[in-house]
């Protein structure tokens, strides 16, 4: 690909958690399966953070390797590669300990993928895509029972909840996830994935997102998470105003 930027580029914290509501919509148990997508673009970057957060082992083919050191220097990925033979090694240690990782390796996708299928490389799920397109060695994959990456998750009637903070986020942030994630209703699968990404995120996205959050609340998940945060604050639990943008409405509760 030309004229792409050798800076790393980050996606708004919707599209990670939307690429991660992707990913749990395939599967209830992610855990032991293999992700195989190609470029840190900055849907890249958010792609790898949902599997990440969601437990897997993603395998990122990526020909740059200034993005792919700041992937690793910035948390994005935990290690980058130039040989195939490494990155299969730390995949295989990793899955077989039953733990998620995440890999860069190096190189023009069209030769690492035409390696990948010749050796046997069966990813459970795939993103191929370059240039706006799926590249041509997906069909490869998926006709030995590859998934793709579903583009959307359908939210209708959900609510885009995003919550910060005046200031201190390290500080005053936790105290709002614990308010969000306990207004997560647990009756239906969703929950326990919503959940972990509320209490999990934070950590797992790094600096970049820091005094950020989101997440799509039902209705009543969002009206039980406001009236928390008013609660809280109006009893100085909270001493910071808080705002909690719903659908582009921002309720700013002051402190």
């Amino acid at each position: 690909m030309f004229g792409r930027a050798i800076t790393l580029s980050y996606p708004a914290i919707e599209e990670v958690y939307d690429r991660y509501a992707a990913l749990q919509s395939l599967s209830p148990g992610l855990h032991g399966s293999l992700l195989l997508h190609t470029y840190l673009d900055a849907d890249g970057v958010g792609l790898t953070m949902a599997a990440n957060l969601a437990g897997l082992a993603s395998l990122c083919i990526e020909p740059e390797p200034q993005l792919a050191k700041q992937a690793m220097r910035t948390g994005v990925c935990e290690f980058v590669v130039s040989d195939a033979d490494e990155a299969l090694r730390i995949l295989k240690t990793e899955l077989r300990k039953g733990r998620g990782v995440s890999v860069v390796l190096l190189g023009e996708p069209q030769f690492v993928l035409a390696e990948l299928i010749e050796r046997g490389v069966q990813p459970e799920i795939m993103h191929l895509v370059g240039d706006g397109q799926e590249l041509p060695e997906a069909q490869t994959f998926l006709a030995r029972g590859a998934c793709r990456l579903p583009e959307s998750v359908q939210a209708e009637g959900w609510a885009a909840v995003h919550w910060s903070v005046a200031r201190e986020p390290q500080r005053w942030l936790p105290l709002a996830d614990i308010l969000a994630s306990g207004a997560v209703e647990m009756d239906e699968p969703s929950g326990t994935w919503r959940r972990r990404w509320i209490e999990h995120a934070p950590n797992v996205l790094g600096r970049h997102y820091m005094a950020q959050r989101f997440a799509r609340l039902r209705p009543a998940e969002a009206d039980a998470f406001s009236a928390a945060i008013h609660r809280d604050v109006e009893a100085g639990e909270i001493l910071v105003a808080v705002s909690v943008v719903r659908d582009g409405q921002e309720d700013l509760v002051l402190s």
